[in-house]
């Protein structure tokens, strides 16, 4: 889940490493081949113990091999090495979900790789995911797959946002879509909890509670809702944000709207 409305992080130049004994790569020449169908990894990526293990669709999935800690804008973001056994899980998960994006999705986006990590935490509070790490997306792999793949697509959108016009925030546009008064909260920090991401029937214009959260939110929870196929409320505003989340991807690659289910969502 994105945890600020408008900030786009960059790796800092400090790490902690706590543990020992790193993992070996399980595939030969991953590090070579992080950048043959895809993005460049951050140059600092192997400071913290960031291992390129496999690829899927052009993006480095990366294990953290020991304990790092990341100086970041908005506070120290920790983590540690998952258990190979949920490693290799996600990384399955992974590859069947990145695979629905047409080829070249991920450069246009700026996604280079996402890192699989465990007990993940900004300033010590557990957080699922983090976006637009210098080109990575960090993810905690301790959560039930309907949640994982729905935070993985929800993630992906915060890439693309950010790739439509540089900013995920303010966005007079998608606000306009709301009914008059509609108001959001405090951003994404404040309603982290799974619960958040269900669906609701009781939020006019909303997928789920954590939509409410921010404009930011709103569009990446509504473009998830839509590729991993949840229904959608039978609500005139959620209709219309389908249809501008369908025009924006469409900018980026015209291809998408039809593999990741807009075509048929948007009508």
């Amino acid at each position: 889940m994105r945890p600020s409305p408008v900030a786009i992080f960059v790796i800092g130049a400090v790490v902690t490493a706590a543990a020992v004994g790193v993992s070996a790569k399980r595939a030969a020449g991953a590090s070579d081949a992080a950048v043959e169908d895809g993005l460049p990894l951050p140059v600092d990526a192997p400071v913290y113990g960031f291992s390129p293990v496999a690829r899927a669709n052009g993006v480095a999935l990366l294990e953290a091999t020991r304990d790092f800690t990341m100086a970041l804008p908005n506070g120290p973001v920790k983590g540690s090495a998952p258990a190979p056994v949920r490693a290799q899980t996600v990384e399955r998960i992974l590859q069947r979900e990145l695979s629905r994006y047409p080829h070249g999705y991920f450069t246009k986006v700026n996604l280079a790789g996402v890192v699989l990590a465990d007990d993940l935490v900004e300033n010590e509070a557990p957080i699922p995911s983090l976006p637009n790490v210098a080109r990575l997306l960090l993810l905690d792999v301790h959560a039930a797959e309907l949640d994982l793949v729905r935070a993985i697509h929800h993630e992906v959108w915060h890439f693309t946002d950010l790739a439509d016009d540089g900013m995920l925030a303010p966005d007079p546009a998608w606000r306009a879509l709301n009914a008059p008064g509609t108001l959001y909260g405090s951003g994404g920090r404040s309603l982290r909890s799974t619960w958040a991401a269900r669906p609701s029937e009781d939020l006019p214009g909303f997928v789920s509670p954590y939509a409410t959260a921010g404009e930011e939110e709103d569009k990446a929870e509504t473009f998830a809702f839509v590729v991993t196929g949840r229904k959608l409320p039978n609500d005139e505003v959620v209709r219309a944000k389908v249809r501008e989340l369908r025009r924006r991807l469409a900018t980026i690659d015209d291809e998408a709207p039809s593999k990741l289910g807009f075509d048929h969502a948007s009508r």
